[in-house]
């Protein structure tokens, strides 16, 4: 009858053991969710990490996205959906809209005082399609090093109607540059990228500017974490992703403000008017900028837009809403474009201040421009040809940096037609 007794007693100790395993792995998972995925990783080769040893070995990620964990029956859950208000109304119960600055659009809520980032896509094939980038509502197409580019996104769409930062994903996010950092100043934004080139820290210490860094601010894994997926399929390099309350909760830790009183972005044209591109038409605009990069624009007269394709003719797609990016403006400006000398991974150099000149195009036309910037930290100033302001429809934009060598070669052409 004892044996039986200490046979009951052990396996009720047991159990209880049991029960306290269980509790500390749950109280575990949302650990990780909270955190991320543990300490980041430079970019291949190592030169974001100015003043580091290169790190060889990725620790594997613990999450796959912001929203779900693991309970520890073994269930996948996702955190409660974000709730969205009510438009407001006024007295005579009309709703009432709002400007965007960077589109010049109607929309429901205000978003002037929110302070925009500039997020630093990766666009190798592998990293395509990229998560959240449909909402950038300017885009920067940008050469770096290997004949790729790189996408920078400018958004205000990171906070809810509600004024809240979301959860909605965006990545994979990789290094920036100087002239980067340069352009994204035209449009008063807060950067966030993982990592940078040692010409890029030093243009943001001697700037002074403030940099959401997801690889070597010392808070990056309060937001940024590693999805599980990209990891495992395209590699450790382009597998960085952040979330809206990410960028907020590193920002809130740097004392980086998050509210700004935001201008037009452009010198957007009257409501209900449309601008006329006294140029000629460019309905299917063709950007050769590498062996590797080559991007179409063809314009939909049925919605007004350019439909962006890359690396040849793959349409360029959002993962997480599949919407193929649309640009209602295209500005090609023309820089000056070279390596640094005696940069051993062939880095560019390209001229974001200074003058030069372009193309606008809209609505299946185009003319000739020319832009200007006095500074880093300047407007970007576009005029016509005879140097009046130029006015743009209102809308999303993307903007493509070109190498001023390939001005007037047949890498860029306006209104290629498919069978010429």
């Amino acid at each position: 009858m004892k044996e039986h007794k200490k046979d009951s007693r052990l396996l009720r100790i047991l159990a209880l053991l049991a029960m306290m395993v269980l509790l500390f792995s749950s109280v575990g998972c949302e650990y990780v969710f909270g955190l991320g995925t543990g300490t980041d990783a430079p970019e291949s080769g190592g030169e974001d990490i100015p003043g580091s040893a290169d790190e060889t070995t990725a620790p594997t990620p613990e999450t796959t996205e912001p929203g779900v964990t693991e309970d520890p029956s073994g269930n996948i859950t996702s955190a409660p959906e974000e709730t969205t208000r009510a438009p407001e109304t006024n007295e005579q119960g009309q709703i009432i809209t709002y400007i965007d600055p960077l589109t010049g659009l109607r929309q429901l809520y205000d978003s002037s005082s929110v302070r925009p980032v500039s997020l630093v896509y990766d666009n190798v094939s592998v990293a395509a399609p990229q998560s959240g980038i449909s909402k950038s509502d300017i885009l920067i197409e940008m050469m770096v090093e290997g004949g790729i580019s790189r996408l920078v996104g400018i958004t205000n769409d990171y906070v809810g109607a509600d004024g809240e930062p979301t959860l909605d994903v965006f990545g994979p996010i990789r290094s920036t540059r100087p002239y980067m950092i340069s352009l994204s100043q035209a449009f008063d934004s807060l950067m966030v990228g993982g990592g940078g080139s040692p010409q890029a820290y030093e243009t943001i210490k001697n700037l002074g500017l403030q940099y959401v860094d997801g690889v070597n601010d010392r808070y990056a894994m309060q937001g940024f974490y590693r999805d599980v997926e990209r990891y495992k399929n395209d590699g450790w390099e382009h597998s960085l992703m952040v979330h809206g309350k990410g960028i907020a909760k590193i920002a809130e830790f740097n004392n980086y403000p998050l509210t700004a009183q935001t201008s037009n972005a452009f010198n957007f044209i009257e409501e209900g008017k449309s601008m006329y591109l006294s140029g000629g038409s460019a309905t299917h605009v063709i950007l050769k900028y590498s062996l590797y990069q080559q991007v179409q624009l063809v314009y939909s007269s049925q919605t007004g837009t350019y439909y962006r394709y890359q690396h040849g003719d793959v349409p360029h797609l959002d993962a997480e809403n599949g919407e193929q990016l649309n640009f209602r403006n295209v500005l090609i400006l023309f820089a000056q474009t070279n390596n640094i000398e005696g940069d051993a991974e062939g880095r560019l150099n390209v001229q974001t201040t200074g003058t030069g000149e372009g193309y606008y195009i809209s609505d299946g036309r185009y003319v000739p421009i020319r832009w200007s910037r006095a500074s880093d930290t300047s407007e970007l100033s576009i005029t016509g040809m005879s140097g009046e302001q130029l006015t743009i429809n209102r809308g999303k934009t993307f903007i493509s940096v070109v190498n001023s060598s390939l001005k007037g070669t047949s890498s860029i052409e306006l209104n290629f037609k498919i069978g010429n």
